[in-house]
Order: structure tokens, then sequence, then C-alpha cells
């Protein structure tokens, strides 16, 4: 389809749609609070590094599919996020992370071994590994199957060029049922940081809630699919390991 439109010099008619994944939008490492300040700076938006699974959300009616970093369709590894996302008022495209979730704590990764490549999970495992789909960016969104940013193809409001600042409010505005109140959706810890002092702080309070480190943002970039750029960066820190040889 790309080649047709090329060949017709028809490229800017190409947009997004519905159950074409897109690449994710990728973020560049870094450390040290001053130095990411001095690059996004001065005030950034700052969410958990989630130690999930990445997943794209998409919904048009009830058809709802979920695909992993690779553009594979993993819907069928969580029915569970699947069923709750169906009944929900609004069609869109969602880049968010599964992650294990038990007793209001998140699980460690290596919880969610068991659910890998099973396309139909059994009822254990399921109550064993349950999962959340925690959402930080929202892509497309429509009105629902006959609301007015959505026709019969499934047509949805691009975002991609809006800024995060935008994206995070529409995506605040999508009902979204809470884990916390046994629902399937958590949306990602927000927080904004002025100086390296509070970000140093968000840092350490990230790890207390079992999360890898921060993603920091400028709220005013665009998402760029399939690229790292210097509009979001992973602040991650090296913790102390050990060095081992498994012999049996």
């Amino acid at each position: 389809e790309t080649a047709s439109l090329a060949r017709d010099d028809r490229l800017s008619a190409a947009s997004l749609r519905l159950f074409h994944p897109l690449k994710f939008m990728l973020a560049s490492p870094a450390e040290d609070a001053a130095e990411i300040l001095a690059r996004l700076g001065p005030e950034v938006w700052v969410e958990d590094k989630y130690d999930g699974i990445r997943a794209q959300l998409h919904k048009r009616g009830t058809d709802v599919r979920l695909y992993s970093r690779d553009l594979h369709d993993i819907s069928g590894q969580f029915p569970e996020i699947v069923a709750a996302a169906r009944p929900l008022p609004w069609d869109a495209v969602i880049d968010g992370e599964v992650l294990g979730f038990k007793d209001g704590l998140v699980l460690p990764f290596i919880s969610l071994q068991p659910r890998l490549g099973r396309k139909d999970p059994s009822d254990a495992i399921k109550a064993e590994v349950p999962v959340i789909y925690v959402a930080f960016d929202l892509l497309a969104v429509g009105e629902g199957r006959h609301g007015r940013d959505t026709d019969r193809d499934g047509a949805v409001e691009p975002l991609l060029r809006a800024t995060l600042r935008e994206r995070r409010a529409r995506l605040d505005a999508l009902e979204l049922p809470s884990a916390a109140d046994g629902g399937r959706f958590l949306r990602s810890h927000l927080a904004v940081a002025a100086d390296a002092d509070a970000l140093e702080a968000a840092f350490v309070e990230a790890r207390a809630r079992r999360n890898e480190g921060l993603m920091v943002k400028d709220p005013d970039s665009g998402y760029a699919p399939g690229r790292r750029g210097l509009g979001w960066l992973k602040m991650k820190k090296a913790l102390a390991t050990i060095d081992w040889v498994v012999v049996g």
C-alpha cells in the first residue's frame, strides 16, 4: 500500500489506522539529574519507568487488541485487559505497559514469565499472576464506533504531532476503570520536576514503588514512532550486582 501511494505521489495521504500498530517511541538513557534538566528543562515531566511488557492497545467498538514492542498481536496472552477494555465508550490507540499487579503492589517482571507465549492462559495462571494495563500516552482517539471522529473504516484522530501535554490531558479524560477499584487500568504516575533535587527525589520514590526508575519527558514533545530522541530520557542507576555462575 505504501509503494502504491509513493508511485502516485500520495504519501501525504498515509495516516495512522487502527489495528496497524506503530513502532514505539523510545527514550535515550541518562543517569545525571543535572544533565537531564540541561537537555529537557527548565521543567520536566517525570513518570515511573515500569518493569513490564510495553504494549500498544488498539480499540474500535468491542474489537480490542494488544501489540508488543515487536508489533506482534499478544491479545490472547492478556485476555483480562482485552475484556476490560471492550465496553469502554471510546476508540483509541494507547501506549502503555502490561504489569503483574497483586494486592495493590507491582509484581517483578520475572513473575510475568508464566504468562508469556500462552495464547489462552489457564484460570490458575491468571489468578497467580493478575495483570493490569498502565496507560501513559494517547496516540489516537475517537468517540466510539458512532462518534464524530470515527467512521466505518475505523478512522481516529491522530495525536502524534500534538504535544505530550495535550495527549496526556486527553488520556486523562478517557474512562479507564482503575485497578485501585477492581478494574484493569492505571494511568502512569506523573509528577513535575524543576530542579535536580526534585528529580532525584522522584527517582527514589519510583524505586520505592517497585519500579525501575524514571521516564523524564519534555511536556511539549510530539510522539516520534521508532525514534530514540531527546524528547524522552530514561533515568536508571547502576545497582549493586553479584557475579555468579550456574553450575547445576
